[in-house]
């Protein structure tokens, strides 16, 4: 008995002692400096920027500049899974926290030092991923877009589905955002603040690590919080001036063409192109430029493009598709293509509202095939495919289940996973469809949405 209560006593401060000597390491000022440093290498690394349906852009995935030739727009990099990037915002913020656990583990005294530089260079990084990619928040706003419309064919399917019931990820308080930019349009410059995400954290996470290492008064705590955060201020906007520039000669455009000297306008939106090229592929540079040689009674495919905006706000559809037809092929830029496969969609979209499967089919393959990167049309089409023809179903998997990576919302996902289930349920397939039920649940894990089908009892399963 004596040995088994030393024994026990024994293994007992052996685990006190363990567990006094780890605590004392994580909690010591150096521990929680090395906690706090992985906690911004965690955030640098993580999503920065989050759309409605694709993935989420994480820090290695945004480069510091857009010029023309990085091709930084969404037709080339919307498209998952995404490339790290030597040229991303990640690379120094990655650098300075692995010179921050050096510093903290052999010289400590100087580590607030190094969560100053972490703050300076953080802020330009937050800056040019907001303001110096503006293609990629049109992208963003057109998914959004996009997303009603597959609430729209999931609803043809299911009224249970999750995509139907429930907003997409980026709407508040159900779509309380969006009532709100309907009575008042967002500036295109505040309109990134609706997407990031741990940039600011970060931001946040290095200004707390600055001054909780700094040993010296609160005084001078604040002081150097200051200064390292005005550096980082300055340096964003060195980083970002093409931007405001830009912005400056298309606010004199806008005051031109407001006094109908149109010329003028015209040359200062050229002006503002010429100081930020990426702004020429925007969908806002093709509506003004449209706009000014529509009034100035000019023809081309500039006025054939704000032409056909004006009549898909008036959902006429089928003019707007005749007026920018001309001037659309696989070679025409993103914007147009964006705008044709978006009339496309609304075409599809009230064919299948209107229950004709087979039209809307063919309208969602042509959006799909005009703007491929943008995954809203492939898996409305998808979807179309398996609920008219379930037998079909093989097909679409082999085409479209791979490609189910691009897509960050898991509400679609899972339910674009349970739809072709359902199709191998109504033609037989029981396994098929207990493999894609699994893989819905794996998606998003809500047994009451995935397999209403197999639920209802249809088929005897």
């Amino acid at each position: 008995m004596r040995f088994i209560s030393r024994l026990f006593a024994a293994c007992w401060n052996l685990y006190a002692r363990t567990f006094s000597r780890v605590a004392s390491a994580a909690l010591c000022n150096r521990g929680l400096t090395l906690a706090l440093l992985l906690a911004c290498a965690v955030m640098i690394t993580g999503p920065w920027l989050r759309s409605s349906i694709s993935r989420d852009f994480r820090g290695p995935h945004i480069p510091w500049s857009n010029d023309a030739s990085s091709r930084f727009l969404p037709e080339y990099v919307a498209q998952a899974p995404r490339d790290w990037r030597w040229d991303s915002v990640a690379v120094p913020l990655l650098a300075i926290v692995c010179a921050a656990v050096f510093t903290a583990c052999f010289r400590p005294r100087s580590t607030s030092h190094v969560f100053g530089l972490l703050v300076a260079v953080s802020i330009p990084a937050l800056a040019v991923t907001l303001w110096n990619h503006p293609g990629l928040y049109e992208f963003f706003e057109s998914e959004i877009r996009g997303r009603s419309m597959l609430r729209t064919v999931y609803r043809m399917e299911h009224d249970d589905l999750m995509t139907v019931r429930a907003p997409d990820r980026m709407q508040a308080f159900g779509g309380q955002t969006g009532k709100i930019d309907l009575l008042a349009p967002t500036h295109p410059v505040m309109v990134p603040l609706n997407y990031w995400m741990y940039g600011p954290w970060l931001i946040a996470a290095a200004v707390l690590g600055l001054v909780a290492t700094k040993r010296a008064s609160w005084t001078e705590r604040t002081t150097s919080a200051l200064a390292w955060s005005t550096t980082g201020i300055f340096l964003a906007i060195a980083a970002t001036w093409p931007r405001w520039v830009a912005e400056y000669h298309w606010s004199q455009a806008t005051a031109l063409e407001e006094r109908n000297q149109f010329p003028e306008a015209s040359a200062a939106l050229e002006r503002a192109r010429a100081s930020m090229p990426s702004l020429g592929y925007l969908r806002r540079y093709w509506l003004a430029r449209g706009r000014l040689d529509f009034r100035q009674g000019f023809d081309g495919g500039y006025r054939a493009f704000f032409v056909a905006s004006q009549y898909l706000e008036s959902a006429d559809v089928d003019r707007a598709r005749a007026e920018l037809d001309p001037y659309v092929d696989e070679s025409s830029v993103s914007a147009a293509r964006d705008l044709m496969a978006e009339i496309l969609g609304h075409t599809a979209a009230a064919f299948s509202a209107r229950g004709k499967r087979e039209a809307a089919e063919l309208a969602w393959r042509e959006a799909a095939s005009i703007a491929p990167w943008k995954p809203a049309y492939w898996v409305a089409h998808a979807v179309t495919v398996v609920g008219t023809s379930p037998e079909r179903a093989p097909e679409i998997e082999e085409r479209y289940l791979a490609a189910l990576c691009e897509v960050g919302d898991c509400f679609v996902g899972s339910d674009f996973a349970s739809a072709l289930g359902d199709a191998y349920f109504e033609s037989g397939d029981f396994e098929s469809a207990r493999r894609l039920y699994s893989m819905a649940m794996n998606i998003f894990h809500l047994p009451k949405y995935v397999n209403l089908h197999a639920q209802e009892g249809r088929l005897g399963m």
